[in-house]
């Protein structure tokens, strides 16, 4: 098992659970969406892809985690 290739991937689903999180927001903060003039149905999928995003960030974090708290287990034995 790689550790430094998980963590890779930990940080990797992070950033796009951040990007997912900017965009949605942007899309929820644009002027349709301050104006009313845009649909329920486009604030509801934005409000949900911003829970996506947020689900996306604590799995990737815990998996970074896990990462670490093996690297440090290794580093127990090793001493």
């Amino acid at each position: 098992m790689d550790v430094g290739s998980i963590s890779h991937n930990a940080l990797i689903g992070i950033n796009k659970g951040i990007s997912q999180a900017n965009e949605a927001s942007s899309k929820l903060a644009s002027a349709e969406q301050l104006s009313n003039e845009s649909s329920t149905q486009d604030t509801t999928s934005n409000i949900i892809e911003l829970k996506q995003a947020e689900l996306q960030v604590q799995a990737s974090a815990k998996v970074a985690q896990t990462a670490g708290d093996i690297i440090g287990s290794i580093i127990d034995i090793k001493a």
